[in-house]
């Protein structure tokens, strides 16, 4: 009788550091164009994201998080995040189009729309631009919350428009004992991204 108790309890405390530590649901869709690699040395802008979700600053956090990652892809120039807003708020006609089609969100700020990324990157005198949009960013309630991040993304080379990578990239927060904040998962989700998009980068020589 002893033993048999002490055998469930082991199997129930086995069940539950699994359940804590096992990583929560994960989709991840990335297309690259064959023969579309970027030169080694060639500057990037990551632009900001379009925010789908209700919360306010999601496309502001997705696009500095990206920036943050894609300054460790090798043989890429990254524009500064804080330039990129500053020239494509000082009356440039990218800008003036997110102007024009800007729409409220959910608390009545203003929300990013989105931008003609050739456009953008000619205002901003890169080689390419890195476009997104935010679709999910926060926490999903059910039997319990759990935080979810949505991001899509898009390389588009300037000098033609073509796109050379596509990232779609998801994930809802982790176990059910170890507490995920949605800026962790957030991170989790742009390493991924930026991960896939190192292959379409020409090696440095």
């Amino acid at each position: 009788m002893g033993k048999d108790m002490r055998a469930c309890a082991a199997l129930l405390a086995a069940v539950v550091v699994l359940a804590g530590c096992s990583f929560g649901r994960i989709n991840s869709r990335d297309f690259a164009q064959p023969g579309g690699a970027l030169p080694a040395g060639s500057t990037v802008a990551v632009l900001p994201f379009e925010n789908l979700t209700n919360h306010p600053n999601a496309g502001q956090i997705a696009a500095d998080i990206v920036s943050t990652e894609l300054y460790g892809v090798e043989g890429l120039r990254t524009l500064e995040v804080g330039r990129v807003r500053s020239r494509l708020s000082a009356g440039k006609p990218a800008a003036d189009a997110a102007s024009a089609g800007a729409t409220a969100s959910a608390d009545g700020q203003p929300d990013a729309a989105p931008l003609d990324a050739q456009a953008a990157g000619r205002t901003l005198g890169v080689d390419a631009v890195l476009a997104g949009s935010v679709s999910e960013y926060g926490y999903q309630h059910g039997l319990r919350e759990e935080p979810v991040v949505g991001l899509n993304a898009r390389l588009v080379r300037v000098s033609d428009g073509a796109v050379l990578w596509t990232s779609s990239q998801s994930e809802a927060g982790r176990g059910y004992f170890s507490r995920d904040s949605v800026n962790n998962v957030a991170q989790r989700v742009a390493t991924r991204m930026i991960d896939s998009l190192r292959p379409v980068v020409a090696a440095t020589r």
